[in-house]
């Protein structure tokens, strides 16, 4: 990503190799217009690449050391985010990726010997079997509880200023799926940048703890150990 600045505008330029940044120049418009995103300037590809221009959200992304100085004041601001995130309205919203499309995914990458093994030692695991199982078993009990995802909640991916939410960026994992894969990857980036898991249940608290399901989280962990890194294609 590229930043260009002059006295008249202040813009980032993200280039990827070619086909990878159609859902990300999609949604991003499309939650622009709720507010909670940078607005597209320019989305372009040529015979190689990918080319999108957005405007810049105004602060610093929350992992920066100034808010992590202050972790129970982040958890809250970070909670409340998610939980505004998840009130937008989702019908309209073409891109999909569900608990449904996750487990497709995760029985293919299962099969092909993909796993994540940090996120199964996050989850208490050291068998790739036995979370591929409890995953099958706990898909079969839930039922979706549907909103806008973001796809890649964590703490680098929301912008800041004096503790104040300004908006979200790198949304090209988002579309209509199940609340509780954003809150386990919110609790992720939480321990992972904080070094701590103490701020998890504040969390909860905070984004509404009356909306977690516990089983449903966990299922959620799991499929995130066959989805790969934060959902991208990427294993320990």
């Amino acid at each position: 990503m590229f930043s260009i600045e002059n006295r008249n505008y202040s813009i980032f330029l993200k280039v990827t190799p070619k086909g990878q940044m159609q859902s990300e120049a999609q949604m991003t418009d499309y939650l622009s217009k709720h507010g909670v995103c940078p607005n597209v300037l320019i989305y372009t590809s040529d015979e190689s690449r990918d080319y999108l221009i957005t405007n810049r959200i105004m602060g610093t992304d929350a992992a920066s050391d100034e808010y992590l100085a202050q972790p129970s004041r982040l958890t809250d601001v970070f909670a409340n985010c998610l939980s505004s995130f998840h009130r937008i309205e989702y019908v309209g919203c073409s891109r999909v990726n569900g608990l449904s499309e996750m487990i497709i995914r995760a029985e293919g990458n299962y099969k092909e010997g993909k796993a994540e093994k940090g996120i199964l030692r996050y989850l208490g695991y050291t068998s790739v079997d036995a979370a591929y199982k409890d995953m099958v078993c706990l898909y079969g009990n839930v039922c979706e509880d549907k909103v806008i995802v973001h796809g890649d909640y964590c703490l680098p991916n929301m912008i800041v200023h004096d503790f104040e939410n300004r908006g979200l960026i790198d949304v090209g994992y988002s579309g209509v799926g199940d609340r509780h894969y954003d809150i386990f990857w919110g609790l992720w980036s939480l321990e992972y940048n904080l070094k701590s898991d103490k701020y998890a249940d504040r969390f909860i608290q905070a984004y509404g703890g009356q909306n977690v399901d516990q089983e449903r989280l966990r299922l959620c962990g799991l499929l995130s150990v066959f989805n790969g890194y934060r959902g991208q294609d990427f294993y320990e």
